[in-house]
Parts: C-alpha cells; structure tokens; sequence
C-alpha cells in the first residue's frame, strides 16, 4: 500500500525544510503532519514536598526517559540538593544516558544503561551494581512504568522509591485531527498510545500502519492490540527515520 499521509505524534520542528523530514517528503512524496499527543509539566515544589522525599537520602537513580532526566534535575535545583559524585544513574537506554550530559560530566558518573533497550535488562544491571542501594525512580503522577516497576518489586533485595516530579496532560485529538486520515501513525512514547485511546477508546487499526520508536512503545502498543509494522531502534536500523526511509522504499519509490 502506498503511503500518503503521516502522522508523527510530536510538535512540528522549527525548520522543516532542514530537518529529516524533509527528507522523506522529497524522496517519497507523502504528506507529513506533527500533533502533540500530550504534553508534560512539572510538579510545583511545594506540591512535592508533601511526598516527605528528601533526594539526598538516595544513592542511585533510575532514569527512563529525557523528560525524567529534566524534570529530576529541575528538582534538584529546586530543593537545593547537591548530588554526590558517588550517584548511579540507572538509564533506559544509550540515548538517555547520554542526555545526562545536559547537566552533569558524563564520563566522571557511574552511570548504567539497558544495553538492548529492555526493563529486564535494566533490573539485572541494577542487581549486579546497585542492588543494596536505596533508590529513587522519578517518574509522572500518572505513570507508564508500570513493567518496570513490577520487576523491581519481584525483586526483595532491590528498594527503590516512586518520586512524582511531573505529570502528563492529554489534549482530546478529535478537537484537532482525525486520525482515521492517515496511512500512518509514528509513536514516540508509551502516553502517546494512552492519548490515542482517550480520544479514540474504539479505535481501530485497520489498514492504518503503526511505527514506534522504542522498545517500550512497541510494547505498549501491542498490549493495546495493535500491529507494529516497522520501528527503531533495530541492529540495522538505528533510527526512526532509517526505519521510514526502508518502508517507503518498497512502498513509495518510482519503479
């Protein structure tokens, strides 16, 4: 099926002509369109210190995603605590590891990742270096880590708190597109799928083909019944749009 229109489940980047995007529209001709599928904000201090959680009590961190990064950081900064040099940062992945670096010396930390990307993987890099320690897991009020969270709790030697630091708003997407318009829908996060199912609680996939970056999104897109057709990261395919560039290839290109 050739592919005209699609959706990618994240705000319009300021220069698309200079952006990858560009890239796919030149070469294939479809259509491509940006909504945001929720938006994140972070909890006022005052709101967190009814959690009586004092960040300096733990010694490691378990960090799964960019905006977990930013809004732990933020409060940091805002409860004027000064992290030790001795933190471990437990990552989800490579690339959120090294969005540490946005603020603090990357190669002086201990720091860890999921090497594939997995949760599993995340859990047994925290029992071989932090299984004895406390640890704090920033997370949203309304939280997606629900996996995560239920293998550290088969896990009697790992103690870890649940941190809210942000939470998650959903827009009502019928008021601004209509999904059913698109050949193809690219999610970038597990709320995104949660987004879709609050404006859509009937939603069916039907023809419409879904991408996912991530291996929690492909996750939680097909606990929700849904077929993923392509997604990144792969051994071959490191990114999304690697990912598009092969699709549309068979699909779109000029024979």
């Amino acid at each position: 099926m050739k592919i005209k229109k699609i959706l990618f489940s994240q705000p319009e980047p300021t220069n698309v002509e200079k952006s990858p995007y560009a890239e796919l529209i030149k070469k294939y001709g479809v259509q491509v369109d940006f909504f945001k599928f929720f938006s994140i904000e972070g909890i006022p201090l005052a709101e967190f210190k009814k959690s009586h959680i004092n960040i300096a009590d733990y010694s490691s961190v378990i960090i799964t995603s960019k905006n977990a990064v930013d809004y732990f950081f933020q409060m940091v900064n805002e409860t004027k605590v000064k992290l030790p040099i001795s933190t471990k940062y437990f990552c989800s992945n490579q690339a959120t590891a090294q969005y540490l670096q946005k603020y603090i010396t990357y190669r002086k930390r201990r720091i860890f990742y999921s090497k594939n990307g997995t949760p599993e993987q995340l859990v047994a890099e925290i029992e071989q270096h932090s299984s004895e320690d406390n640890i704090i897991v920033p997370c949203a009020m309304d939280t997606s880590l629900n996996q995560l969270l239920s293998l550290l709790d088969a896990k009697p030697n790992i103690k870890y708190t649940k941190a809210e630091m942000f939470k998650i708003t959903f827009p009502n997407l019928k008021e601004h597109i209509n999904i059913y318009d698109y050949d193809m829908i690219v999610l970038f996060s597990p709320y995104g799928i949660q987004s879709l199912y609050q404006s859509y609680p009937d939603f069916q996939q039907g023809e419409m083909l879904i991408a996912a970056l991530g291996t929690r999104v492909v996750k939680a897109a097909q606990e929700m019944g849904l077929e993923v057709k392509l997604w990144a990261p792969q051994p071959e395919i490191p990114s999304i749009f690697m990912a598009l560039d092969k699709y549309l290839y068979t699909t779109n290109r000029k024979r």
